[in-house]
């Protein structure tokens, strides 16, 4: 067991726990993959299916719901667009798109 330094505020903690115990920082999961992410924003953007790749299902759910209506696909799709040229913007970098924030 090693300790190591929390990346949100700078307190050691023990590298076997999952998040931060001083304000609930949780670092990225090193298993999954970028490559992952961009091929679900590709294919299956519009549903969401890369947002709950992230564990950001809040805005999966949003952006599943949305692309039911006609308004909503248009506005799923410029988020989609969005979101792929930030997951290829950070294909060196992976753990800005993948961890979670509080």
């Amino acid at each position: 067991m090693a300790l190591i330094y929390c990346r949100e505020c700078g307190k050691k903690y023990s590298s076997r726990a999952k998040k931060c115990p001083g304000c609930g920082y949780t670092p990225y999961d090193l298993s999954k993959s970028i490559w992952v992410y961009l091929l679900l924003c590709w294919l299956f953007g519009v549903l969401g299916a890369h947002r709950f790749y992230t564990s950001k299902k809040d805005s999966g759910v949003v952006m599943l719901v949305l692309s039911i209506t006609g308004i909503g696909m248009v506005v799923t799709g410029i988020w989609v667009l969005i979101d792929l040229i930030i997951g290829i913007c950070n294909i060196s970098t992976p753990q800005e798109i993948f961890e979670n924030k509080k």
